[in-house]
């Protein structure tokens, strides 16, 4: 614990730590802005602002009101905080330094922001009429009674102007309100009045880029980590890919899909060097391909290639997928592929990153404490990153301090967004704008990659112009549409059961939680003694048994990330498998069935879950069956998830064509895509425009996009297991030990290990909905803590091994069946 006795008078300090002076912090932060701002490829004068805006962060820190503060003696009021009095003062010396319209109001918003969220343009200007108020004056002549001493210090940071503004500041605070109203002013006028859509873009991404500059900087800095640089891999290139392939994956059989692979591979490598001899590389690029087709490693190639190409840029790659469970996989691969030339394959080359992930010293050959790496990690300094759409996209389309402060580590990069069409149809526009500007603002390169490939979302280079041919050469599924009539549950396993060979596998997927549960219960009660039941049964099956699996978000993430790793090792041994889905299996999920029955939704769902039936094309043909599911009370689940558009749209296509092999696929993909994007109006979609409006007007505050719809949920903590008991025991002596600690720097070291606990804990939490009336039984993990939670000694009343967490329903269905 630091003791006021270690601080001396005669120093002026940034925070809780005897060693970190606050010029020494100004002077980093300062340092590290501009390197930041450099890297993403600002213009000078920006990159000036970036640096002069780190030096000037902090300076109202120099008020006895702070030090006093920082010491732990009380102060009245307001008077030890300091980013607004920082903001003005930056705001002023970067308009007499660089004599630029806006650039002051920007400095101004980030650091009067950098605590927190960045502000709105709205809100600023309303902080704008009142910073010549009482708390400023009082800061200001505590500065002025130190500043013999502060000016050194000023002096070495360049900023000896501000000596100035502090013996003026009746006379200088008139003139910085003015030339803040008269940027706000300007800015309003630009972003409201111009309709420059393309003006607007490279304002907002400026001002966020610079907040991204500001904020890393300063936790970097004063996390003792802004010396610390990932290594960069000069020999990270393509040639590894092709290797490793040759090496591992390179097969005699000759079978059609390897031919294929062979042939998409060959197109796409041969349409980037060409590409590549034009001497300007396509801001946007993309991959269509049929699933099973080899496009993650081929993704991977391509990026590498380019990333040779853009070598003086030091480009990072950053690798997006849609969901948790095939990053994790995806992760692997790249694991793989790394690890036979770097060993260890640390975190300074790849990166697994999403909300689930938290690092350990042993993925990194820095030999740093788990807070310090996480400042590198969470910023994305690694040379690979493998994360979500949803960090993607909170990142450049948001204002939450802890997203956005990675983008300037996004500008400059090679991005991967594969499995694209899973980004809802009412955010193409949206994406397609942000991604269009991050490519022409942030110079950013991007590689969409998908089987069905959105019509909103194409455009640019075509790496496999050829695709159409390709698809018309598979035929290893069909779809068989039997939509004439609604069926209920029994309806659907009595038509699975007619059409299912005892020793085949076999994937279904349904709409709703509440059919699928129903389904797989019917299809355990049918199969009986023959099933070995996944979360039921332990070890592993006896030969002869058919393995029954289910799926969905009702069942803890932890067992749905080892159930889909032990199906896929079972499918790959021929093993009759028989999985009961929600759409959480559908996109990328490598595992290959001889068949799969689909609810209707939109078409696109259904061709998705087609690229999990003879996806390895070991079978002559997989046939998958589409029906029409009603619940209980008569209501198409389609309905219930989707809405009635784009279920009908896939209905009355279905309707008119019957089977439909794979190589007609992608022109029924396409026809629906046509029909979609005008039925439910893509183009001009409300959702969109919402956000569109908001990024026009600077609106900041009110930013905080998410691809995923927030349904109405409450998180429910399942104590599954002895590690999940230990885990909750951890976290409830953590939470005490924060709330009893007072010294910061502890308090830090006390919040990462609660980080690290919850991080892990998320792995035993599911979304429940809020409704659901077994939740009024359920106490809090902790008061306050809005977790409910379900302890081991009840856990069978609440949480079923097989199934998942148990709904109201179905207490009251088993005890119908008693």
């Amino acid at each position: 614990m630091v003791k006021l006795s270690e601080f001396s008078c005669n120093r002026f300090y940034s925070h809780l730590d005897p060693d970190i002076s606050l010029k020494d912090h100004l002077a980093g932060v300062g340092r590290l802005c501009r390197e930041y701002a450099k890297r993403a490829g600002l213009s000078e004068k920006v990159v000036k602002c970036a640096e002069l805006m780190g030096k000037c962060h902090d300076l109202a820190k120099y008020t006895t009101y702070f030090q006093e503060h920082l010491r732990g003696r009380k102060v009245p009021g307001d008077l030890y905080k300091h980013s607004r009095l920082s903001a003005v003062l930056a705001s002023w010396i970067i308009n007499k330094k660089l004599n630029d319209d806006l650039l002051p109001l920007f400095a101004f918003i980030c650091i009067d922001s950098h605590h927190g969220n960045l502000k709105s343009l709205s809100k600023v200007k309303n902080i704008i009429k009142t910073i010549d108020n009482p708390i400023l004056m009082k800061q200001v002549e505590s500065i002025k009674k130190n500043l013999h001493i502060i000016s050194r210090e000023l002096d070495e940071l360049e900023l000896s102007e501000v000596c100035d503004f502090i013996k003026n500041f009746n006379i200088y605070i008139p003139e910085s309100k003015n030339i803040l109203n008269r940027a706000a002013v300007k800015l309003e006028f630009d972003t409201k009045l111009k309709h420059d859509d393309h003006q607007i873009w490279r304002y907002f991404y400026t001002l966020l880029l610079l907040f991204s500059c500001l904020i890393d900087a300063d936790k970097k800095d004063a996390g003792r980590v802004s010396q610390i640089n990932f290594s960069w891999h000069e020999d990270l290139n393509a040639d590894i890919v092709t290797r490793y392939i040759n090496e591992n994956l390179r097969s005699r059989d000759l079978s059609e899909i390897n031919r294929i692979r062979e042939i998409i591979s060959t197109v796409a490598r041969s349409r980037l060097e060409e590409v590549l001899k034009r001497g300007e590389i396509p801001r946007i690029m993309s991959i269509t391909a049929p699933t099973g087709s080899g496009k993650t490693l081929l993704g991977l190639y391509i990026a590498l290639r380019l990333r040779e190409e853009l070598r003086d840029q030091r480009p990072k790659i950053i690798y997006c997928l849609p969901y948790i469970n095939i990053i994790e996989q995806t992760y692997e691969v790249f694991k793989d592929v790394f690890s036979k030339y770097y060993g260890d394959c640390p975190l300074e080359l790849l990166l697994k990153h999403h909300h689930l992930f938290f690092p350990t010293v042993k993925l990194t050959r820095l030999e740093l404490p788990l807070d310090r790496i996480l400042l590198l990690t969470e910023s994305w300094e690694s040379d690979v990153i493998v994360t979500t759409f949803e960090q993607l996209f909170r990142s450049i389309i948001g204002s939450r301090n802890a997203s956005v402060k990675k983008l300037h580590n996004i500008a400059n990069s090679i991005l991967i967004l594969d499995e694209v069409q899973a980004i809802p149809l009412e955010y193409w526009r949206l994406v397609k704008e942000a991604l269009k500007n991050l490519a022409g603002h942030l110079n950013v390169r991007i590689l969409m990659m998908t089987a069905t490939m959105p019509i909103l979302l194409r455009g640019g280079e075509e790496l496999v112009p050829n695709h159409e041919s390709i698809f018309k050469r598979l035929n290893r599924t069909k779809l068989i549409p039997q939509v004439e009539r609604t069926v209920n549950a029994d309806g659907f396993v009595d038509f699975f059961f007619s059409k299912w060979k005892g020793n085949s596998s076999a994937l279904l997927v349904l709409n709703t939680i509440r059919t699928s549960k129903m389904i797989y219960r019917k299809i355990a009660n049918r199969l009986g003694n023959r099933a070995y039941r996944m979360g039921k049964d332990d070890g592993m099956p006896d030969k002869g048994k058919i393995v029954l699996g289910y799926l969905s978000t009702s069942v803890i993430p932890k067992e749905r990330i080892a159930r889909i790793e032990t199906l896929k090792n079972l499918l790959k041994k021929g093993c009759p498998v028989i999985l009961v889905s929600t759409q959480v299996i559908e996109a990328g999920v490598d595992l290959d069935f001889d068949m799969a029955f689909r609810d209707l939704g939109p078409l696109d769902s259904i061709v998705q879950v087609a690229g999990r039936c003879n996806r390895s094309w070991r079978r002559n043909i997989g046939e998958v069956y589409i029906q029409r599911v009603v619940g209980d009370r008569g209501w198409e689940d389609s309905r219930k998830i989707y809405g009635a558009i784009l279920p009908g749209i896939s209905l009355k296509i279905l309707r008119d064509i019957g089977e439909v092999p794979e190589k007609e696929i992608s022109t029924l993909v396409e026809r629906y895509y046509e029909e979609a994007v005008y039925r439910a109006s893509a183009e001009s979609s409300e959702e969109s425009e919402k956000v569109l409006e908001k990024i026009r007007s600077l609106n900041y505050g009110e930013l905080d996009f998410s691809l995923i719809k927030e349904e109405p949920k409450v998180p429910v903590y399942i104590e599954y297991d002895d590690y999940a008991e230990k885990l909750l025991e951890e976290f409830r002596k953590a939470i005490k030990a924060l709330k009893d600690e007072k010294n910061l720097n502890e308090r830090l070291k006390r919040r990462t290990t609660l980080r690290k606990i919850r991080a892990e804990m998320e792995n035993y939490t599911i979304g429940v909905h809020q409704n659901e009336e077994k939740l009024k039984d359920l106490e809090l993990i902790m008061e306050n803590i809005d977790v409910r939670y379900v302890p081991r000694e009840v856990l069978e009343a609440y949480y079923d091994k097989e199934t998942g967490f148990k709904s109201s329903w179905e207490s009251v269905r088993e005890t119908a069946i008693i």
